[in-house]
């Protein structure tokens, strides 16, 4: 049977085509395994898959109006199972969800189990999940879905139906951004540093990019300071972290620094695309960038570039990252 079929997805034509087709022809596998970097928008597809699938209405899938769709949002429906969005995916956690997962039908003629995080499953529990991917309850579909494949037990993988999801192309990602208001210098520093990734966009758009806005000012401020000033800025900054997380080790306050770092990297790369007549990334600071790019030579940026991600794995051992980032400025300047 044809269906109509609503779901706000951009990109992923291929995959969205296959499952689509699926609950068209009722040719449910007993599980799918959706795979791909983070962000990508598994979690919105395997849910609208699952409304889809129970969906009521004869002709538009899901209705969003039938008693199961708005269970399903409600997230009462009981033969739709979830686990590992907050749980982590231990042993005994995974067989209790199993155990549940082998009771009698409820609402409806099929039964659907989504694990997310799958890719944290330790080898205790792939076991356990093993045994019921080899032989699952009758009319149950289990959708695994994780960030990537690379330490899941290839007895686990071959058990699924593979969907592999990548980054959403250019054209995709404008089209998704037209819904929102943004100005077309935000709308590209989105594309630019999302990578074909709505899940990173929504981070940086959830609160009107306040944070991003604030957290590049605060680099733009390193960066044009002289080294008085700037050592003063570090020094209070490291001064507030410490009284946040009182009691945070070395490494732990490190951590927190490194969304800075990220960003720090995307503002030298950048004044370093300015010096080479290249296009930028962070379009929204472009006329600041350009006026402090004759504060660098190519050469000085080059090497800061060249030692970030020295520093970064330094942060992830007890050497204080507030010397790090001292060096690291000290260093441009």
């Amino acid at each position: 049977m044809l269906y109509d079929f609503k779901w706000p997805i951009y990109g992923h034509q291929n995959q969205l085509k296959f499952l689509q087709e699926t609950i068209s022809q009722d040719k449910l596998a007993n599980t799918y395994l959706f795979y791909g970097p983070s962000g990508l928008g598994k979690k919105t597809i395997a849910h609208y898959f699952a409304k889809s699938l129970f969906c009521q209405d004869a002709k538009q899938k899901p209705c969003d109006k039938c008693y199961h769709c708005r269970m399903i949002e409600k997230n009462t429906f009981l033969d739709f199972y979830k686990i590992g969005s907050r749980e982590e995916l231990n042993a005994e956690n995974i067989r209790e969800f199993l155990r549940n997962l082998s009771l009698s039908k409820i609402n409806a003629d099929h039964k659907l189990a989504i694990i997310y995080n799958t890719e944290t499953i330790n080898i205790h529990s792939a076991n356990a999940l093993l045994k019921t991917l080899e032989e699952p309850p009758a009319n149950t579909t289990i959708i695994l879905l994780a960030d990537s494949i690379v330490n899941l037990p290839a007895t686990v993988i071959s058990r699924a139906q593979l969907l592999k999801f990548q980054s959403l192309r250019r054209q995709d990602m404008e089209a998704w951004l037209s819904n929102y208001k943004l100005t077309p210098e935000e709308k590209e520093t989105i594309i630019n540093l999302s990578f074909g990734r709505p899940g990173l966009a929504l981070r940086m758009m959830d609160d009107d990019l306040e944070n991003f806005k604030k957290s590049s000012n605060f680099i733009l401020k390193l960066l044009s300071s002289n080294t008085f000033h700037f050592m003063q800025a570090v020094d209070k900054w490291f001064a507030v972290l410490k009284k946040e997380y009182p009691g945070y080790k070395v490494y732990e306050l490190g951590i927190l620094t490194k969304q800075y770092l990220d960003l720090m990297e995307v503002f030298l790369r950048d004044l370093l695309w300015i010096k080479l007549d290249r296009p930028i990334v962070n379009e929204m600071y472009k006329d600041q960038l350009v006026d402090l790019s004759a504060s660098f030579s190519e050469e000085k940026l080059l090497k800061n570039l060249l030692s970030l991600n020295k520093i970064k794995n330094k942060l992830k051992y007890n050497i204080s990252p507030q010397l790090l980032w001292e060096n690291l400025l000290l260093s441009l300047k």
